[in-house]
């Protein structure tokens, strides 16, 4: 949960929108709440590994389960570069060749494709390694940047610091909604289904699962808000010459550290900032080769990548695979809030479809065996609608790259239908809300205020988006419950072989 989002994401929130960053974190903590309330619930009903694409798939369909799947894979490839490119970037206090204004210069590009050769390589020797490393680094994150909200509020609080750098909202609400995703506030809570997703593995899911998730998520709100303050608050007020947009940090923490007097503490985050993406990246390139597995599993890659390396149980394929993808990834953008924004929103994505499965999965299970009880479906439609607002406020500029790299999971999608052709295509059709809600962020997108024409105006557009997305969830739902009954007969009235098929989607 913690990586490099606290390193970076409050620096970006305030250079995008001043003060009215606290509003940015706000929206995403009641988004990640509303999810991870669906998570917890999906877990309590059906504990299963791999969830986040499961769910999906049982509840929708495989078209659904196919894209989100997709969706899932790029998360895979684009995690390690996020790493890799914070660990450079804070490195440069020490090696100031490796930044070229914000982003990474090419010597820094290529030291960033260097660390994940370096941890992919330590990955392939097991998950011993990566165990011992996760309990330490664990430590480590939570208590530095405890150490920084504490010191360097006491150290330099100064509440003039809002009218210096033009008000509470000097750039307008808008600035304040697009910094969700694209100061990388929705990346920073992106482990908060882990608990879930392993729920399957879990020797007491109904009751480790809700514990886990909602502390863990509790933690890092406050924490992220007191990082935020000390963005706010602690910034010299020299630096606010040109408001909020004009401040230029390389390493921000560390950089307000020195300002403050506390060079010694600014030696401890750099130091930090190295070592505890560092480690993230260590971990990540683990779990994120076991996601680019699984989606080799279920069909949407090559089966040759679900090949395992006999000795130490390692996916070296896929491993390879998205580490190879993820330096060419460094290597084009070579920038962390860039990175981190994209990846935000295929997490975005899969986080809606999580929101429909928990209400059509809850509704074909009694009240009382779920978490959320009669909560499941005001919950679900809340995490959907939001979830559908954070997508939209996302901006064009990510939507237009974003949605066409989700055709390729539909590509795959219509390869696999056609293999499949016959009384079961009634099933495989399932799910096509997707596309039309995809369709409507790129049409809104275009026209709307956030990097769109303008031609629908704040806060119209926003209204539009989120009335329109409680209809798509409830197209959703019903689609996900006449999925569920077409599920159910065709395992009664279709020959054997198609109905292997069915139980192997489901």
């Amino acid at each position: 949960m913690i990586g490099s989002g606290w390193l970076l994401a409050p620096y970006t929130a305030a250079k995008a929108a001043g003060p009215a960053a606290f509003l940015s974190w706000t929206i995403a903590s009641v988004a990640t709440l509303l999810v991870s309330l669906a998570f917890i619930d999906l877990a309590f009903r059906h504990p299963m590994s791999g969830g986040n694409v499961r769910w999906p798939q049982l509840a929708s369909g495989p078209l659904v389960g196919t894209v989100v799947g997709w969706a899932v894979f790029l998360q895979a490839v684009y995690a390690a570069p996020s790493e890799s490119s914070a660990v450079v970037q804070y490195a440069s206090g020490w090696l100031p060749w490796v930044m070229s204004g914000e982003s990474l210069s090419w010597a820094g590009r290529l030291l960033a494709v260097g660390l994940l050769a370096v941890f992919c390589t330590l990955n392939l020797f097991g998950l011993r390694l990566l165990a011992a490393v996760n309990n330490v680094v664990a430590a480590v994150k939570v208590v530095i940047p405890a150490l920084t909200v504490i010191l360097l509020l006491a150290s330099g609080f100064d509440s003039s610091n809002v009218d210096r750098g033009g008000g509470v909202a000097p750039f307008g609400v808008s600035a304040a909604l697009t910094a969700v995703v694209g100061g990388g506030l929705v990346y920073s809570f992106t482990g908060i289904n882990a608990a879930a997703v392993m729920s399957g593995e879990a020797k007491n899911p109904r009751r480790t699962v809700p514990r886990a998730t909602l502390i863990v998520l509790v933690g890092s709100v406050l924490l992220y808000l007191g990082l935020q303050a000390v963005m706010i608050f602690s910034t010299p007020a020299g630096l606010l010459g040109s408001g909020w947009h004009g401040i230029n940090l390389k390493s921000p923490l560390a950089a307000i550290a020195t300002l403050l007097g506390l060079g010694w503490f600014s030696t401890v985050l750099l130091a930090d900032a190295v070592f505890s993406p560092s480690g993230s990246l260590l971990i990540g390139i683990g779990v994120k080769g076991r996601y680019t597995y699984g989606a080799a599993q279920n069909g949407l890659l090559p089966a040759a990548l679900t090949r395992v390396d006999r000795r130490f149980g390692i996916p070296r394929r896929a491993l390879l695979l998205n580490v190879s993808i993820g330096s060419v990834i460094v290597l084009a953008f070579g920038n962390w809030k860039t990175i981190a924004s994209s990846l935000s929103f295929y997490y975005g994505l899969s986080y809606a479809a999580v929101s429909v499965a928990v209400t059509v999965l809850g509704a074909s299970t009694p009240v009382e065996k779920g978490w959320l009880r009669r909560w499941t479906t005001p919950v679900g439609f809340a995490s959907f609608v939001i979830s559908g607002l954070i997508l939209y406020w996302s901006a064009w500029e990510k939507i237009r790259i974003a949605v066409p790299l989700l055709l390729i999971g539909f590509g795959i999608y219509l390869v696999r239908s056609r293999a499949r052709a016959g009384s079961w295509s009634r099933i495989q059709a399932a799910g096509g809300w997707l596309v039309g809600f995809l369709v409507m962020l790129v049409a809104l997108s275009g026209l709307g205020s956030f990097g769109g024409t303008g031609l629908l105006a704040a806060p119209y557009d926003s209204v539009v988006v989120g009335v329109l997305s409680g209809g798509i969830w409830w197209l959703a739902h019903r689609s996900g419950l006449r999925h569920q009954h077409r599920l159910q007969q065709s395992t009664v009235d279709l020959p054997d072989n198609e109905t292997d098929n069915a139980r192997s989607t489901a």
